[in-house]
C-alpha cells in the first residue's frame, strides 16, 4: 500500500478528493495545516491505495457515525474511515456486492465540479476492471430512493432508508463472507481460534469526523 504509519494508528480518511493520513511532525512529504477545530496537523496525501478488504465496522463516536473498512496489505492493517452517509461511503457500499473479496482491490476517490458543485465518488478496480455499482437508479435491486423531507421549513434530501438498506446488506452478506474467509485462513494456518487475531484488531483512535469530507450529493 505504501502508506506511512501515523502515531495514532493506520487510519486513512478522504480530504480534498485524496486519501489522507495523519503523520508525525517532520515526516518527509507531509503537509502541515490548521484544521477546523484549530489544531495543527501533519498529513500525507495519496491518489489511491491497494489492499484486501478484511473487516467492516460501523462506529458511533463523539464526532458522529462512521464506517471503518479494514484493508490488509501484507502484514499491515489500514483502516479507511468514511462518514456514515456521504457520496464516498455510499459509492463504496453500492459496489461491494460486485467485489471479489478474495482479491486485492485498488480504491481511488474522485471529486469533480459539475454545474458549480463538487460531485464526489469512489472507484474500485480489480483485475484491471473498474467495478460497477450493484445498485443504480435504473436497477436499484431493492435499494430505496432518497426522500425529500422538510427540516426547519426547507426541503432536504434524506437517505435514512437507503443507508439502513446498505448497512443490512453489509451485515447479512458481506461481513459473513469476510468472517468465513478469515476462519478458513486461520484453519489452514493451523492456528487455534482463540489465538487468531481479531479481524478488526485496531490500535489508536481515528481522526475526528471533521477531517472526513461531509459531502451530501444525492444520487
Amino acid at each position: 500500500m505504501g502508506l506511512e504509519q501515523r502515531a495514532e494508528g493506520n487510519y486513512i480518511t478522504i480530504l480534498g478528493g485524496k486519501f489522507c493520513q495523519r503523520v508525525p511532525e517532520g515526516t518527509e512529504g507531509a503537509i502541515t495545516r490548521v484544521n477546523k477545530i484549530g489544531n495543527t496537523v501533519h498529513e500525507k496525501f495519496y491518489d489511491s491505495f491497494t489492499g484486501k478488504l478484511e473487516s467492516i465496522k460501523v462506529k458511533d463516536g463523539n464526532y458522529g457515525k462512521t464506517w471503518n473498512f479494514g484493508f490488509r496489505d501484507q502484514e499491515e492493517l489500514y483502516i479507511l474511515q468514511l462518514s456514515y452517509s456521504n457520496s464516498f461511503s455510499t459509492a463504496f457500499l453500492k459496489m461491494l456486492p460486485n467485489v471479489d473479496l478474495t482479491k486485492e482491490m485498488k480504491v481511488s476517490p474522485s471529486v469533480k465540479e459539475v454545474d458549480g458543485k463538487n460531485r464526489s465518488s469512489l472507484f474500485i478496480n480489480q483485475d484491471g476492471n473498474v467495478l460497477k455499482h450493484a445498485y443504480t437508479k435504473d436497477n436499484p435491486n431493492g435499494m430505496p430512493d432518497m426522500e425529500q423531507v422538510t427540516v426547519k421549513g426547507e426541503l432536504v434530501w434524506d437517505d435514512t432508508k437507503r443507508m439502513e438498506f446498505l448497512q443490512n446488506m453489509v451485515e447479512t452478506t458481506i461481513i459473513p463472507k469476510l468472517e468465513s474467509m478469515k476462519a478458513n485462513e486461520t484453519a489452514e494456518a493451523g492456528i487455534a481460534p482463540e489465538q487468531a487475531p481479531a479481524p478488526t484488531g485496531l490500535q489508536g483512535e481515528p481522526a475526528p469526523a471533521e477531517e472526513i469530507n461531509p459531502d451530501d450529493i444525492p444520487f
